[in-house]
């Protein structure tokens, strides 16, 4: 029977690659995530100046070493008259950048964070000047909920 130490033979090799395979398992350290907290005032009166604040952090500590800290500002329906504004480090874990904003409407602020080998790019809202509940009603209704109490820098995919 030639069958039988082929078989045998068979299991042996399964059982020295289990081995082999025990041998090279490895834990992962998976990284916690980076965290960006934009901090705007929700409504600011039109043509003034603000502050654009991010706070970034990692776990439970700031991050003050970000590679890139960018702010992204629009006016809702105009995305691509946006502007990019570098922030820079203010304080622990916290990056800021002077802005102007124009006339009345409702904008979003986006931010693109790259630290520790991760990108994350939150958005929040800001009503400047003077807005109707209409409009600000109609934004929501559009699928944009971004603000100060409820900020993700993740899709939910059961919003859609």
């Amino acid at each position: 029977m030639k069958v039988k130490p082929l078989l045998v033979g068979g299991i042996l090799v399964l059982i020295a690659l289990s081995g082999c395979m025990q041998g090279e398992q490895e834990e992962w350290d998976v990284p916690d995530l980076v965290d960006v907290d934009i901090q705007v005032e929700e409504h600011i009166p039109a043509d003034s100046e603000t502050v654009l604040r991010a706070h970034v952090t990692q776990g439970e500590e700031d991050v003050n070493d970000a590679e890139e800290v960018v702010f992204e500002v629009w006016r809702d329906q105009e995305r691509d008259a946006g502007q990019l504004i570098e922030g820079e480090l203010e304080a622990d874990g916290v990056y800021a950048t002077p802005y102007a904003f124009g006339e009345d409407g409702i904008y979003i602020v986006q931010t693109h964070v790259t630290a520790r080998d991760l990108h994350v790019m939150p958005t929040q809202m800001m009503i400047v000047g003077d807005v109707s509940e209409g409009e600000i009603e109609a934004f929501h209704n559009a699928g944009n909920t971004q603000t100060n109490e409820e900020q993700s820098q993740f899709h939910d995919s059961e919003e859609e």
